[in-house]
């Protein structure tokens, strides 16, 4: 066996192979797919709505965006379920903050967590609170556990990759911040665009 016939064999081989998965590509109605950028040599595709024999009515396929996730999503404690006396707490608590008293604003924040200790934003604000009495490790931790609780909320999430940002920072774990920065920046493009 020449090698010139060997490779003629391994190229029909090969064809024969493509010609399988490319059938494969086709769909009920009929229609051709691509696939990885390689398209079949199929006929164009009827007006919806056409009979086409063998096949039935051509209905062409629907295309759906899904739907603007940020829109659900509470951009602020306000905006949940949170009791008053949660939303009176951290109210509190941020006005605290404001005031320079982190110690008052963390230990409100505590109790409105045995309140509903599943808060995403009483998390967030208790990180902040930590960070302002140079806890980092606290504040990082309490971030963590926001955006867990806050399942996929980008305006928790840009909050807490901030926070994180400034407790590594803090720590001396300047790659890590820098990461954390760019998290929090990336979620915030994503939002500016929606």
């Amino acid at each position: 066996m020449s090698l010139r016939s060997s490779g003629l064999r391994r190229m029909a081989a090969a064809m024969a192979v493509a010609g399988v998965l490319l059938s494969g590509c086709a769909t009920e109605e009929g229609q051709s797919s691509s696939t990885g950028g390689v398209t079949t040599n199929a006929p164009p595709l009827p007006s919806p709505g056409t009979t086409v024999p063998g096949v039935g009515t051509y209905i062409p396929p629907t295309a759906t965006q899904p739907p603007l996730t940020t829109q659900s999503y509470p951009h602020t404690i306000q905006d949940t379920n949170a009791s008053k006396a949660v939303l009176s707490l951290y109210k509190q608590a941020q006005d605290a903050r404001a005031a320079g008293h982190a110690d008052q604003a963390e230990a409100l924040l505590e109790r409105a967590l045995h309140i509903e200790s599943r808060n995403p934003f009483v998390w967030q604000a208790l990180a902040g609170a930590h960070m302002d009495l140079n806890h980092p490790d606290q504040a990082e931790s309490a971030a963590q556990k926001s955006t867990s609780l806050g399942r996929g909320n980008p305006y928790i999430e840009a909050g807490n990759w901030r926070l994180i940002a400034s407790a590594r920072q803090a720590r001396g774990d300047a790659g890590g911040a820098v990461q954390a920065q760019a998290r929090a920046d990336e979620i915030a493009r994503a939002l500016s665009t929606n």
